[in-house]
């Protein structure tokens, strides 16, 4: 058996390890008190006004102002896309009423034009007396005369017998009284000539004669400048007209 050596310190024994300390336990972590929760009131968005100019354009299309219901029609609608108003219905029937406005103003106008066109065959309807300024293109005539002065005229349907029919108008040219002479001259030679225009065959007709009412000195300072064309039959009066 082996002795230590003599005067060699023996080793300390090893120091025992400390325990390890305890882990502390998880907890989970607080939750944050609530918050406090506030409940506005809910106020609705105030309602778009009606365009002005929208009312105005229905207005006027009821009463018939076009011009002013289509400008403020079309200012609404510009006005109502920019902007969150009402109005765009009466607008737009503003437009639509100005519009039968329209469409009614060219229908009467079409049945009066029709009208004066359907009466223009003769000034009056039956054989009364008609001064000769109100005698007018394709009336028939009476009572013809040569070499006096003619302030009125019975006019008839060309239906009826007459005299004569009007069938050309044209002034005199000059700004004073020509001349009785010179006024039978341009009243001859102009109705000739709108004979064989207007109505070409009762110009090639031998049995057509001519007749033409003209101014006088006295009529010419009242205004009367124009010359009427009348065709006449050398075999008496007949019915009918020369433009048939």
């Amino acid at each position: 058996m082996t002795q230590p050596p003599p005067n060699v310190p023996t080793p300390p024994p090893p120091a025992a390890t400390p325990p390890a300390a305890p882990f502390p336990p998880q907890t989970a972590p607080a939750a944050p008190p609530p918050s406090p929760f506030y409940a506005a009131p809910y106020t609705p968005p105030p309602k778009p006004g009606t365009n002005g100019f929208a009312v105005a354009a229905l207005v006027f299309g009821l009463l018939g102002g076009v011009l002013l219901s289509v400008l403020f029609g079309v200012l609404a609608l510009v006005q109502i896309r920019r902007r969150p108003q009402a109005g765009k219905g009466a607008a737009i029937a503003g437009l639509a009423l100005s519009a039968t406005w329209v469409v009614l103003g060219v229908g009467v106008a079409v049945i009066l034009a029709l009208t004066a066109d359907s009466g223009a065959d003769s000034t009056v309807a039956d054989n009364g007396q008609v001064s000769v300024d109100e005698i007018r293109l394709r009336d028939c005539l009476n009572g013809l005369t040569e070499g006096r002065n003619i302030a009125n005229l019975p006019v008839v349907p060309c239906t009826e017998p007459h005299d004569g029919e009007v069938f050309a108008e044209f002034p005199i040219s000059g700004a004073t009284f020509p001349g009785d002479a010179a006024v039978g001259t341009q009243a001859e030679e102009g109705c000739v000539e709108r004979l064989r225009s207007y109505a070409p065959k009762a110009a090639e007709d031998p049995n057509t004669e001519l007749y033409f009412l003209h101014p006088t000195a006295a009529s010419w300072l009242t205004g009367d400048h124009d010359v009427l064309c009348v065709a006449l039959s050398a075999s008496g009066k007949r019915t009918g007209s020369i433009f048939d």
